[in-house]
């Protein structure tokens, strides 16, 4: 009874046995075959894809690339403009700081020229009478006449302080016809020339100036004028003429300022091989 018991296990075990091996073999069929399954439905979706369309993909795909350079190239672009726009901003500010100072330079010349023109006029010289006029009309038109010399200067000085240069050429153009004889004529006559230079009319501040040596040798302007004309033959590109006229202004005038001046407009063009 053991014996037949026994051998019913054996058979059992080896039964079993057989279906798992069966069932290993058949699952790894099926396996195969749904990878081979899957394979072939991968290779089917992609298309095979003929010359023309694989050169028309490469052309799409440069194009691509050239469009993208294209916008770093318009990038960059924007960013150089941008810089150029701050350029620009800082140098009209460096231009509004010497217009600023120009006035402000002017200012203080004539407040000075006026106070110094006043204090002359107001002392006179021990031992020389005052002036007597031959009537009381007489001595009311000339006091008319220099108020309205000295509006008409203060006027036309005004408009170079504002920057208003054709304005002020001008109007001391006028003046200096209207009153060929008033105190502040040997001054319309330089701010008429300095006026010219500003607005770069060269030949016309030569001009003025030398009108100004020749109708005024007296004047207090003639060393500034001297150093003007030094200027303007430099600005008119005329070396040996500017080089004269600086080197006059060195050797008449050694201790003012207008020599200093002078020399570092020498020294530049010494600099620049002129």
């Amino acid at each position: 009874m053991c014996k037949n018991l026994f051998n019913r296990l054996l058979f059992s075990r080896l039964l079993f046995n057989r279906l798992l091996f069966n069932r290993l073999f058949i699952s790894g069929i099926l396996a195969s075959f749904v990878f081979v399954s899957v394979s072939a439905t991968a290779e089917n979706a992609i298309p095979q894809l003929s010359d023309q369309q694989r050169i028309t993909r490469l052309e799409r795909l440069l194009s691509v690339d050239n469009q993208r350079k294209k916008m770093q190239t318009i990038e960059a672009m924007k960013d150089d403009m941008a810089s150029l726009h701050n350029q620009i901003e800082q140098m009209n500010n460096q231009i509004n700081i010497i217009k600023q100072r120009q006035r402000s330079l002017y200012q203080d010349m004539d407040r000075r020229i006026n106070n110094l023109e006043l204090r002359a006029s107001s002392v006179l010289p021990s031992g020389v009478p005052a002036p007597v006029l031959p009537s009381s009309a007489s001595s009311g038109a000339t006091a008319a006449a220099n108020i309205n010399d000295k509006q008409a200067y203060s006027a036309a000085f005004n408009l170079l302080k504002e920057g208003k240069y054709p304005q002020s050429i001008t109007a001391f153009e006028q003046f200096l016809i209207q009153y060929p004889q008033s105190k502040y004529a040997n001054n319309a006559q330089y701010w008429l020339g300095e006026a010219n230079y500003v607005s770069r009319k060269y030949k016309e501040s030569l001009k003025n100036f030398e009108q100004l040596i020749s109708q005024f040798p007296d004047s207090a302007k003639i060393p500034g004028a001297r150093l003007k004309i030094g200027y303007v033959y430099f600005e008119l590109k005329n070396w040996p003429a500017a080089r004269d006229a600086l080197q006059s202004v060195i050797s008449l005038y050694p201790k003012m300022t207008v020599a200093k001046k002078a020399n570092e407009r020498l020294q530049r063009m010494k600099r620049e091989g002129h």
